[in-house]
């Protein structure tokens, strides 16, 4: 799913697949972790690890689907579903791979836990011009900035 609907921007983005060897080597370095933890800690630290490193890169492996309309955000994966209006934004941070849209006015210490990263795929330019006219700072440049 990719593209413009009306007054909707849908997109899918795989990290997997448009960087499969930064994937494979993370799968190696993953596996190598969790067993050496089996291994030398046992059953219990071995599972930890897992559940850890596997929650920790897992978004890298799967499909995320984001979808953006005049009223609000939405993510979809396996491992987030988020479904929020713009409203809720005041800030977004704009990366190299995404825009970051955080709840807060300034650098927050929960920032990493309560902002929604918009991965661009090969939507780049469409993302920043929805954001920069729905989201924080309603199309003000100097809102939209790094």
């Amino acid at each position: 799913m990719s593209g413009t609907e009306g007054d909707v921007l849908a997109w899918t983005v795989r990290p997997f697949r448009t960087e499969p060897a930064k994937g494979i080597s993370a799968l190696v370095l993953v596996a190598a972790s969790i067993y050496f933890a089996a291994r030398f800690g046992g059953v219990v630290l071995g599972g930890l690890a897992a559940l850890i490193l596997i929650g920790g890169t897992g978004p890298f492996f799967v499909s995320t689907r984001y979808r953006l309309t005049p009223e609000g955000v939405e993510v979809n994966s396996p491992f987030q579903k988020v479904k929020r209006p713009w409203a809720q934004f005041r800030r977004a941070y704009v990366g190299r791979s995404g825009v970051s849209l955080s709840p807060f006015r300034g650098r927050h210490l929960l920032e990493p836990y309560r902002s929604v990263m918009l991965r661009y795929g090969s939507r780049r330019e469409s993302v920043l011009e929805w954001v920069a006219r729905y989201g924080p700072g309603s199309g003000d440049p100097a809102e939209v900035g790094s």
